[in-house]
């Protein structure tokens, strides 16, 4: 099985073609974010074969399931000259999820198939040997590894993962700036530039996890700097325009804070990307709700365990358990609530179907990951019972004023912000 990540391909290659004198896979498959997938695709084809070979021995196809045949026909025929020859299908999609890979009966019959499954006929002839120094190059924007295709794929040639978590858990944001951070030094030693620390949060700031449009943008500052070799934030926030595109949480993870300024910034950010006033509202008043419930938790049940300061260990082991009891008798009252308000000779009859009942108001809807409820508690501690319930009397009002009067859609917004985000003082 032979699967690498994108930045090993070089390092791989060569030292593979050292052992054995040759390229040693006949196919190769690329999968993930698009613009590592073509940086691997271009390391590829460097060592595979030298450019001014490639006129005439390199043809790039669509991936689509009705050029797989034409791809191996042409894989199959032998090249004018003794350098190879190489396929590449790009961004197929027999690697989804499902995805079928059916060719159409009409194309097949064209192409000489009197039925057929592209997938198939692609795996019969990786199956068989292509002539030598004959490859097959395949790009996928996401790969469904249970796939007989992809096994086969492992099994006989080179998968190049160049996928990047899009999450937003620690981890995930850990990989995307590795990523960020090695294209820049790419970048950056070609044109033997520099980049402050500073610069580049700010340039991750402007960007967000959108590598084609940070490594332009960094281009764009390199171009502007001239011959200076450092570039400062000062030049980023100069030439660029913020493209980011922000989630909702981060908006209301500011009212939560009662962080005034980010609480605005994002609320320009949501609107001039799409976002309905209503939406910011109705994300408030979830987030709200969830306040409400946790900060009804501690003061009725947590009030003498839970302390603000109280570390994440001490929090896992001490407050977890009274979680995890509250919201099992949270749910076993929704339950009794729902059987009660149903008609009395089906209650039975209703009960064996529903043990259970669904809300959105468990502290803890997953116990097994507690550090999000952990920074939650400590979010709450900013609001008493009061407050957040005036706050969920404001979203209210500013719902209808949404609705029914004429003023300024994100002026009431906004003032819903400066009044949660003002509430104690």
């Amino acid at each position: 099985m032979t699967v690498i990540k994108h930045n090993e391909v070089q390092q791989h290659l060569e030292r593979f073609t050292q052992d054995t004198g040759s390229a040693p896979y006949p196919v190769y498959l690329l999968f993930g974010e698009e613009v590592l997938t073509k940086t691997a695709l271009q390391t590829i084809l460097d060592l595979l074969m030298p450019v001014t070979a490639r006129q005439y021995n390199y043809e790039a196809l669509d991936g689509s399931p009705e050029n797989i045949l034409d791809a191996v026909q042409r894989l199959n025929t032998y090249a004018l000259l003794d350098s190879g020859k190489i396929v590449a299908l790009f961004d197929s999609p027999l690697f989804s999820a499902g995805q079928k890979g059916t060719a159409s009966p009409e194309n097949t019959q064209q192409k000489g198939v009197s039925s057929g499954d592209a997938a198939d006929i692609l795996i019969a002839a990786m199956t068989d040997t292509f002539p030598k120094n004959h490859y097959l190059i395949m790009t996928a924007p996401a790969v469904d590894k249970r796939r007989r295709l992809y096994k086969l794929m492992e099994e006989t040639g080179l998968v190049v993962d160049c996928s990047v978590p899009q999450g937003n858990r620690q981890a995930d944001k850990v990989a995307q700036d590795a990523v960020l951070r090695e294209s820049m030094q790419a970048l950056l030693s070609k044109r033997k530039k520099t980049l402050e620390s500073s610069a580049f949060a700010a340039l991750c700031n402007m960007t967000g996890f959108d590598l084609q449009t940070f490594q332009n943008n960094l281009n764009k500052l390199m171009d502007y700097v001239g011959d200076r070799k450092a570039i400062t934030v000062a030049d980023v926030t100069f030439v660029l325009e913020r493209t980011k595109q922000d989630p909702i949480y981060e908006f209301t993870n500011a009212l939560s804070d009662k962080d005034v300024g980010n609480a605005l910034f994002y609320m320009n950010s949501l609107l001039a990307n799409g976002y309905h006033e209503l939406q910011l509202i109705a994300a408030s008043v979830n987030q709200i709700r969830r306040l409400l419930v946790i900060r009804q938790f501690i003061d009725d049940t947590a009030g003498s365990t839970w302390q603000a300061n109280m570390s994440y260990n001490a929090f896992r082991d001490q407050i977890m358990p009274l979680i995890k009891s509250h919201d099992q008798n949270l749910k076993e009252q929704l339950v009794a609530w729902d059987q009660s308000l149903s008609d009395s000779d089906r209650v039975e009859e209703k009960s064996k179907k529903r043990s259970s009942v669904t809300t959105d108001l468990l502290i803890a809807p997953n116990p097994n990951n507690a550090y999000p409820v952990y920074k939650q508690l400590q979010k709450v501690v900013k609001f008493n019972a009061s407050e957040l319930i005036d706050a969920l009397t404001t979203l209210s009002q500013a719902d209808g004023r949404l609705k029914s009067s004429g003023q300024p859609p994100r002026s009431i917004v906004a003032d819903v912000v400066l009044r949660i985000c003002g509430s104690g003082g």
